[in-house]
C-alpha cells in the first residue's frame, strides 16, 4: 500500500519557482475577437492595472500547465506497465456478485462500443478492449467506469457496484495520478500559478496559415487566417506549491516536467505542427515548516518589497518575496529557520 498523507494538516510544503523558455512558437489562444488587437486569432491576455493605466499582458494559464503535465504523467506511468489481460480482468469481474457484475459489464460494453465504433461480439471482446492499469494504479479520467471519483453518501447505494469493482482490482483510491493532481470531489496536492513573461514587452509574431483540403491536398480557397504567437526564446516564470507529497509523488510530478524538456509534450495549440515546445528549469525550492504561520510574515514581506523587480506585481506577494530573498548557489534560512530557500 502506498504511503498516504492527509491534507488535514501541514507536514511537508514546498514552493518552487520555474523558468519556462519557448523553443518554438507557442500559442494559447483567447478566441476570435477576445482581445483588442487586429488579429483574427489573438493570444490570451490578462488585464493588469499599473500606474493608473491598464496593460494587456500575454501569459500561459496555470490550467494549461496543470493539464499538459498531468496528461503526460498519466502516459508515463501507464507506459511502464501492461494493462490487465482480458483473462485476468474477467477473473476479477466474476468475483463480483451478480448485480455488481451485471452493472460493470453493461457500463464496460457501452464504453467499448464507443471505442470500437460497433457493438462487441461477446463479453470476451469487452474484456479484451477494456484496459485497466494497476501497477501502479492509473485510472482513466475519460472513463466513467474507471475514473477516480468521490461517491457521495446519497448516491452510495446506487454506486455500490463500482465500490465492489474497485475492491476486486485492488484499486488504490485515489490512483497514483489523482493523488497528485486531484479528481472530482478531491483537490490536488500541487498548485500552479500562471506563467508570466520575464520581460514587460513581448516580441509577438503574427503567422498566416491556411486550411488544407483533405480531398485535393491543396489550400482551401478562402480559408486563409492569421494567428498570434509567442516566438522562440521568450522566458516565463511560474510557481508551484507542493503540499504533503511523498518522494514518490514528487517523482511522478517531475515526469511531466521531463516530458516538456524532452520536447515530447507541448503547451497550447498547434502542437502537431511544431508549436508549444519549451524548456523548463527549476530556479529555487523553498521548504516551509508548519511553524511558519506563527512568524511575522508581514514584516518579511515588507523587508523584501523594495527588492522586487518591475513587473513582479502580477505574482502573489509571498512568492515575490521568496524570489527577492533567493541567492543562487546558497542556502538561505528565513523567518527563524522556518523557510529554507535554495
Amino acid at each position: 500500500m502506498a504511503e498516504y498523507r492527509s491534507l488535514a494538516k501541514l507536514d511537508d510544503l514546498e514552493v518552487r519557482l520555474y523558468r519556462l523558455t519557448t523553443r518554438s512558437h507557442l500559442r494559447v489562444g483567447a478566441g476570435e475577437g477576445a482581445a483588442d488587437v487586429a488579429v483574427e486569432n489573438p493570444l490570451i491576455r490578462a488585464l493588469i492595472f499599473r500606474d493608473g493605466k491598464d496593460h494587456r499582458v500575454p501569459y500561459i494559464p496555470g490550467s494549461s500547465l496543470h493539464g499538459v503535465i498531468r496528461a503526460w504523467v498519466e502516459k508515463a506511468l501507464r507506459s511502464g506497465q501492461e494493462p490487465l489481460t482480458g483473462t485476468n480482468l474477467q477473473a476479477k469481474v466474476t468475483t463480483l456478485e451478480e448485480g455488481p457484475q451485471k452493472n460493470w459489464l453493461e457500463a464496460a460494453r457501452q464504453e467499448v462500443t464507443a471505442y470500437l465504433g460497433r457493438t462487441p461480439k461477446d463479453d470476451a471482446e469487452v474484456y479484451e478492449h477494456f484496459h485497466v492499469y494497476t501497477a501502479p494504479h492509473v485510472c482513466n479520467p475519460l472513463s466513467d467506469l474507471d475514473k477516480c471519483e468521490r461517491i457521495a453518501e446519497r448516491e452510495s447505494s446506487a454506486r455500490e457496484w463500482k465500490k465492489a469493482w474497485w475492491q476486486a482490482i485492488g484499486r488504490q483510491l485515489p490512483c497514483a495520478v489523482c493523488s497528485v493532481f486531484g479528481y472530482m470531489g478531491q483537490r490536488g496536492r500541487v498548485k500552479f500559478t500562471h506563467a508570466w513573461p520575464e520581460q514587460e514587452t513581448l516580441p509577438l509574431d503574427v503567422i498566416t496559415r491556411v486550411a488544407i483540403n483533405r480531398l485535393t491536398g491543396a489550400a482551401d480557397e478562402g480559408k486563409l487566417f492569421d494567428l498570434e504567437a509567442i516566438p522562440p526564446g521568450v522566458s516565463f516564470e511560474f510557481y508551484t506549491v507542493l503540499e504533503n507529497m511523498t518522494q514518490e509523488q514528487k517523482a511522478h510530478f517531475e515526469m511531466g516536467l521531463r516530458a516538456l524538456n524532452l520536447q515530447l509534450a507541448g503547451i497550447g495549440a498547434h502542437g502537431t505542427v511544431g508549436f508549444g515546445m519549451v524548456d523548463v528549469a527549476r530556479v529555487f525550492t523553498a521548504e516551509l515548516q508548519p511553524k511558519v504561520f506563527e512568524q511575522d510574515v508581514e514584516k518579511f514581506l515588507r523587508d523584501h518589497t523594495p527588492k522586487m523587480q518591475a513587473g513582479d506585481d502580477k505574482v502573489p506577494q509571498f512568492f515575490r518575496a521568496l524570489k527577492a530573498a533567493h541567492q543562487p548557489g546558497k542556502k538561505v534560512e528565513l523567518l527563524n529557520g522556518q523557510i529554507t530557500l535554495e
